[in-house]
């Protein structure tokens, strides 16, 4: 399987290492430094370049991209990124980062994006579970938030 991941930041490097160990890894960024600290590993290739250009994700790879990550530090990239993946390359499966929680609405399926991760939001529902929930665990969440599979403690002196 072949992941282009738009982004070599923290986030970016942290997803290209681990996703290595098993597929093909494309990784482009506009910034050397970054990609210089994947050069090098095995299964990650890396592409200098603006990630919002057409030409520079062809060059990148998306045209064969099972899979794209938009997770750049900034939503509008990110957005952009999802939009030209889903929509122009009919890439399957579209995953961006949303860096600011009040972006959160506009990364929809008909915006291009499959699943949108926002760090602040997912901590956010994590909390809110645990303060509303006390000893029902959520173990996995399916499709989006709609299935759940959960654990729940039943006291031995409950009724």
């Amino acid at each position: 399987m072949y992941i282009l991941i738009a982004g070599a930041g923290k986030v970016g490097r942290y997803l290209a290492q681990n996703l290595s160990e098993m597929h093909q890894i494309g990784s482009i960024d506009l910034n050397q430094t970054h990609l210089s600290q994947l050069e090098g590993k095995p299964n990650i290739t890396t592409y200098k370049g603006d990630a919002t250009d057409p030409k520079k994700l062809e060059e990148a790879g998306i045209l064969r991209a099972d899979i794209v990550a938009s997770v750049t530090g900034d939503d509008e990239d990110n957005l952009v990124i999802a939009q030209l993946a889903k929509q122009v390359y009919q890439i399957p499966r579209v995953v961006a980062r949303v860096n600011d929680p009040r972006n959160q609405w506009l990364f929809t399926r008909e915006w291009g994006v499959d699943i949108a991760v926002s760090s602040p939001q997912i901590i956010l529902q994590l909390i809110s579970e645990e303060v509303s929930l006390g000893e029902v665990l959520t173990l996995l969440k399916l499709r989006v938030g709609e299935l759940s599979l959960i654990e729940v403690t039943i006291p031995q002196n409950s009724p």
